[in-house]
Order: C-alpha cells, then structure tokens, then sequence
C-alpha cells in the first residue's frame, strides 16, 4: 500500500514524502494501517517501489496477499497520469467508499458526477467476485474500470489471422468483462502501456478460450476518459483509438438504423398478417354459417337477372335443392373475390360445361379454352381476366381431387389438360356432408389439400372435426370414382329380418357369408359408403338362401 497515517493521524505517502523520515518512523513503529489501524512498516530501495507493508502474521482485509511491484507500479502509473492529465481532479490512491466499504486502489472526481474508481487486478479473481464489486460501484454511483496484469495476458502465436490481428487467451473473468463492458484492459508497468481489446474493435472467439483480437497499444501519458454512447459509458483511449471508435459507432448506427428499418418492416408484415388473419377467421365463420343454412332463395338474390335465369336452369336440369346442392359447387376458395358471380353458380356451370356437356371424343379440358368459353356468364372486372382464367384452373384441380377429372402432365404442346374421369354428378340428400365437402375443399383448409404451407397459413379446423370433414369427402368421392348418382340405402331391419329369418328356418351361413354380413351391417350402422357391387351381393345372398 502506499498511504499509511501517523500518530497523529496524517496521511503519509510512500512515494513522494521525505524516505528518510519515513524509515525513521517506521524503526520507531509509528506508522499505522489507515485501514485497520495496525502496525504498518515502510520499504522501498533503488530496485524496488517504496511502499508501506504489514508484517506477515497480520491480516487486513485491505491489504490481504501482499501486494506485487506490478500491483503498486500500476496502481502508481495511474496516479500519476490521472494527476497530470486532469490537475483539477480529486485524485487519490486507495481511496476507502464509505458507502460500499470498499477501497479503491485509485480514485479520481472529476466533477459533475463523474466518479471512477480504479482497479488494477494481477491476482487471480472469479468472474462471480468480479461482478459482486462492479455491483457495489454501481451503488455508490461510481464507474469502476479495471486494467488487468501480466498475469492475464496470454499471446499465443497461430496461423490464418488478419495482419493487424494477434490471438489471445481469455480468461471466463475477461470475457464476462468483455461481455459486460465492450472491452478489456491490460496494463504493461514496464512499457508504460495500457492495451485495449474488445467488441468495440473487432473480437471473434475461436475456441471456448481462444479468441482473435484487434490491439489497440496506447501510452499511458496519451490516454483520456472518453465518454461514448454506450452502456460501460467511459472508455480509456488516445486519439487514434478515439477515431476508430468513433468508426465503430458510425458503423453501428448504420446497422441500427438498417436493423431498426428491417425490425419496422417485419412488423408491418405482422401485424398485416394478424390482421388477415382476423379477416380470414371472420370469413371463416361466415362461411361456416352460410353452408350450415344454405338457401338457393338467397343465392339467387345475389344474382343478377341474367344469372338467376341461368342458375334456375340449371338447378332444374340437375334435381337440386337445399339440401342435396353439392358441395363440390359451394367452395370458397383464395380470391374468389376475381368472380363476383357467386360461385353456386359459375362452379355448377364448369362442371356443366366441361364435364356433363363435353362431347369431345378425347374427352380433353384446357382451363383456357373453357374460360373462353363461359366468360361470356360471368361477371368480373375485365383487368382482373388473368386471375379468373387462375381461379378456374384452380378450381378444377379441385374437380380432379374430387375424382372427376385427371390431369395430365403434358399432351403434345399443350401443359396441364385435363381428362374426364367421371361424368355422373352424384346427388346426396344430406345438408351436412354437402357443407364438409365444400368446406374441406375451401380456402380454410389449404394445408389439409395439400395447397398449403405450414409456416404461412392459417389453420381454422381442429383436428376433431378435420375427421368429420375427411369421411364426407371420401363418402363423396366413392359416389363419383363409382358412378353412382345417388348413394345406395339399406335399411337395418332388412339384415335384421334376414338374420332372423335365416335362424328359424336353420339356413346354414358359410364362415365368410357371417363375416361379409357382419361388414356389411356395420356400413349400414355408421352410415358408410355402400358400393353397387355391394348392395347387389347382399340381395344375391337373400335370394339364394330363401329361394
């Protein structure tokens, strides 16, 4: 240490005060600890920083492992250049912080709130001591910078660096610091140097502890307090790295700025998405209860007096009601908006035009062809031609899931046609299934169509009722796949009456005629699809067994 006090309690300098008359008081053991009052001797030689010690056997809490050269000609160097350099400054050496209780190896005021407190730190110290006596600075309002020893510098020579690039050793203390105040410090004693590394001159870590450096060298008697815009608010430096700071921040508010416009963006886009997105669950719900309570009354009030008469044709070519009108014709799907004839009507009348009255011998469909066909029935704001001729082809790829159609890749010069597969249009008496068919296929239902991404859309149907949706779309596609224009109804006291009948009269069921009747009710139980193959092989048993 280099301040100790006299019997009457003034502070002696190890350093500047007279030599002679320092020894002179400690042979007469009259010089003290000012931080814990005991005996405290003065040392000092040609060879050696004159300093004040205590005897080995006393602990002090100040003082604790005997202090180095390079500790005491730190805690010096900074003395003296924070005197030369702001001789206005209340500068002192081991400082104690009443607040805190700690005590500062340098302390300097520098007025208008600017307090620092200096630490030169040779012996090893953990990251967790580190940051306990960096909070209790804090505390007491002052900036603590630390300027590290030898013992924590660690040059190690490699290959593949930049040329203004060393690679250093850090330890977990350095890079916490690091970490917490953009940059560390190492103090050369012998060179008069402070050394200057860290994030705001350029750091990459290539092992856990390795890490490649951009070193700022700066003289002791050069160096000021710099204050930056940045959360370890000071920063030791000479001119040349002031500049290259400043460099940094420049740099920095370029990102900034560019990140600040990026962050802007993307949430414009978000907030447009959850705004679609409420959009999308309001039509959704719309849609839900348009299909729950489909009327053809109100259809047509939406239709002008053109499309009304078209549409009530039609309606009557096919034997629809509101209960049996198809799905297949009820979908909402993306932009459906491009048509603003309602779509009961233009999907009836693609199917009525492309598949019921085609009467090529090929049997082949081109979107663009059948728009040029119908888009004389169609209302549609002629600059919007392309997405409707779009929304078409969609819509019979949409007929193609459902079984009706078959696209082919490639027919000659021409891309995408589409073949008949199946021309009968089934027509189901069920309200329910005819709204799981077209809300299946609906623009809710995208990623479950294969229509969608993951990431990008909206998912509005559990997967509970995705179940319910599934089995009417396959009860559907087996009427079209099979041709049938109506399902087929068994009624379950028929297979009663046979299985009883069967019983009283000792008819003998093979094996494979029990389990083909076992089946066979339990379709009828659950409202299953039954095939015409089917149906006809359960009157075949009944005939046979009661001719």
């Amino acid at each position: 240490m280099f301040v100790a006090i006299d019997l009457n309690g003034e502070k002696q300098f190890a350093f500047h005060d007279d030599k002679v008359r320092l020894k002179s008081l400690s042979a007469a053991k009259e010089l003290y600890c000012p931080n814990c009052q005991k005996q405290a001797f003065f040392r000092g030689g040609p060879k050696r920083i004159h300093h004040f010690y205590h005897e080995a056997h006393v602990e002090c809490s100040f003082v604790g492992e005997p202090e180095t050269q390079e500790h005491l000609g730190g805690k010096l160097a900074i003395y003296n250049w924070l005197k030369e350099q702001y001789p206005n400054a209340y500068v002192a050496l081991e400082e104690r912080i009443t607040k805190t209780n700690q005590i500062a190896d340098v302390y300097a005021d520098l007025g208008n709130g600017q307090r620092f407190a200096f630490e030169v730190q040779c012996a090893d110290q953990t990251a967790e001591k580190w940051l306990e006596r960096r909070k209790l600075y804090a505390i007491a309002g002052i900036t603590d910078i630390w300027l590290f020893g030898a013992n924590y510098y660690k040059e190690i020579d490699t290959e593949g660096i930049e040329e203004d690039e060393i690679v250093l050793r850090l330890k977990y203390l350095q890079q916490t610091v690091n970490e917490k105040e953009r940059c560390v410090y190492y103090i050369d004693v012998k060179n008069n140097l402070v050394k200057h590394i860290g994030k705001f001159f350029g750091i990459s870590y290539r092992t856990e502890t390795k890490a490649a450096v951009k070193m700022q060298q700066i003289p002791i008697n050069e160096m000021k307090i710099f204050k930056i815009p940045s959360p370890c608010k000071y920063l030791l430096g000479n001119k040349l790295s002031f500049e290259k700071l400043q460099e940094y921040f420049i740099a920095r508010s370029k990102e900034a700025a560019e990140l600040w416009h990026e962050r802007k963006k993307q949430n414009a886009i978000r907030m447009q998405r959850i705004q679609q997105r409420k959009e999308q669950q309001k039509r959704f719900h719309l849609y839900k209860k348009y299909l729950n309570n489909f009327s053809i009354e109100k259809v047509l009030q939406r239709m002008s007096h053109r499309e009304q008469i078209l549409f009530k044709r039609l309606i009557k070519e096919y034997g629809l009601t509101d209960s049996n009108f198809p799905g297949i014709f009820n979908i909402q799907m993306e932009d459906y908006k491009c048509i603003q004839t309602p779509y009961p009507l233009w999907q009836l009348l693609v199917f009525h035009k492309a598949i019921k009255h085609n009467y090529s011998k090929k049997q082949l469909i081109f979107s663009k062809y059948l728009f040029q066909d119908i888009k004389e029935q169609l209302r549609y704001d002629v600059r919007d031609s392309k997405e409707v001729a779009t929304l078409i082809h969609s819509y019979l790829v949409l007929l193609e899931k459902s079984g009706f159609l078959d696209k082919k890749t490639f027919y000659r010069k021409y891309t995408h046609p589409f073949t008949i597969e199946n021309n009968v249009l089934p027509i189901v008496n069920n309200k329910e299934l005819n709204a799981n068919v077209g809300l299946y296929f609906s623009e809710f239902n995208l990623l479950e169509i294969g229509w969608g991404d993951y990431y990008t859309t909206s998912v509005f149907i559990d997967s509970e009722e995705q179940k319910d949706l599934k089995k009417g779309v396959n009860y559907y596609q087996n009427l079209v796949i099979n041709r049938m224009e109506s399902p087929l109804h068994i009624e379950e006291g028929l297979i009663e009456w046979f299985q009883q009948a069967a019983l009283k009269q000792s008819i003998q069921l093979e094996e494979n005629e029990k389990e083909f009747i076992h089946e066979f009710k339990k379709l009828v139980l659950e409202g299953e699809f039954i095939s015409q193959a089917v149906y006809d092989t359960f009157f075949a048993l009944i005939e046979g067994k009661f001719n």
